[in-house]
């Protein structure tokens, strides 16, 4: 077994205990953010009842609603050039829901051992610890780390992969991916991919290398419309998956949630019509924007450099106990001391650290890694 994975647990059982409490410390690490694109993004959902959009008197099925499975097919052709048709697509209400109903036919189908590339989502390893799962890694640093140390099995397994790291907001390299693929086809190896933080590239990109590097009759792939958004309330996320598994899978799905709200098939309706139309490019920049912000202010004593979504991995330039935040043993990484996961489009959080400036904290040095800069 892994004891790190699940004493990862431990660690986000004790700071949800203390985020609930009144008068806990700040937390810079916060899941939620606001951002001023909501009403752009949500259109008529914005300011109209579900109940003048649709009849709320009938269950809302994601999976049965074919015109929302052949616009997220189209997404998919549009950003990837992918090979995608509907019978590729299982959406679902939200990305718990997926890893749950992965995690339960991964057990059903007799898999008790799942290999995997650190870190992955708390809510996976919980699943895994509760379900009697064997999480084997396969490396014990992280992908986008220069010294990460790859070592695939010699035989047909289930492997998962988090790309992008959602921490550090680092994109999994294309020569991981290609690796990965080539022992794909060598193996037989089935891969799934939690991308939950993909689409929301700072360079402006859409395409993701997981679909270009990965074979798609051996790999599930986890796509979040709500992060890439950022329109949490919501709950959509889809997998895509090979075709032969489609209908087991959905089988699965359905019997194990049942239907959404009806809210919710709109939102994801109308998160497929943004992704085919105007993007997220505004979010983006804005993302970009807080980050410059809390740069300059002289808020960091190091960073790491960010490829990807409203996450930054980062040492603040007072002691980080100052604040409630997850540093590096909730993502199992070592090294690194004093960094931690900071949420950029949480703004509470942010000026939290912003007012620290001028603060007692012995020499103050700001430095992105690999470029050391005297302040």
């Amino acid at each position: 077994m892994t004891p790190s994975l699940f004493r990862m647990l431990d660690w986000h059982e004790l700071i949800e205990a203390e985020r609930q409490q009144p008068g806990a410390r700040v937390f810079v690490s916060d899941y939620n953010g606001g951002h001023p694109f909501v009403e752009e993004f949500l259109g008529e959902l914005a300011d109209t009842s579900p109940g003048r959009l649709a009849d709320i008197t009938r269950y809302s099925g994601l999976d049965e609603d074919v015109r929302l499975r052949a616009k997220i097919a189209a997404v998919h052709r549009q950003y990837d050039g992918a090979d995608c048709t509907p019978r590729n697509v299982l959406p679902g209400g939200g990305s718990s829901s997926l890893l749950g109903t992965f995690a339960t036919w991964l057990l059903l189908t007799g898999r008790r051992r799942v290999h995997y590339v650190p870190p992955v989502y708390y809510k996976l390893a919980y699943l895994f610890r509760r379900m009697g799962m064997e999480p084997v890694p396969v490396a014990r640093s992280h992908a986008y780390q220069p010294e990460f140390d790859l070592r695939l099995p010699d035989e047909r397994t289930v492997l998962v992969l988090t790309d992008p790291v959602w921490y550090a907001g680092r994109r999994v390299p294309s020569t991981v991916l290609k690796t990965i693929g080539a022992w794909q086809q060598e193996t037989g190896s089935l891969v799934f991919v939690d991308g939950t933080f993909q689409y929301m590239r700072w360079d402006g990109e859409r395409g993701e290398e997981s679909a270009a590097h990965l074979p798609g009759d051996l790999t599930l792939r986890m796509v979040c419309p709500t992060k890439y958004l950022s329109i949490h309330g919501y709950r959509c996320a889809h997998l895509l998956l090979p075709e032969r598994l489609r209908e087991e899978l959905a089988e699965l799905h359905m019997n194990l949630h049942g239907d959404v709200a009806v809210s919710d098939r709109l939102f994801a309706h109308r998160a497929a019509d943004v992704m085919l139309g105007e993007g997220n490019g505004a979010l983006i920049r804005h993302v970009r924007d807080r980050h410059r912000v809390l740069v300059d202010s002289g808020a960091l004593s190091a960073r790491m450099p960010v490829e990807a979504g409203f996450f930054l991995f980062a040492r603040p330039w007072v002691p980080h106990r100052w604040f409630l935040a997850m540093d590096g043993k909730y993502f199992e990484l070592d090294g690194h001391p004093g960094y931690i996961r900071i949420n950029l489009l949480n703004r509470p959080g942010t000026e939290a650290l912003m007012a620290t400036v001028g603060q007692p904290a012995g020499q103050r040095v700001g430095r992105q890694i690999g470029q050391p800069t005297t302040v």
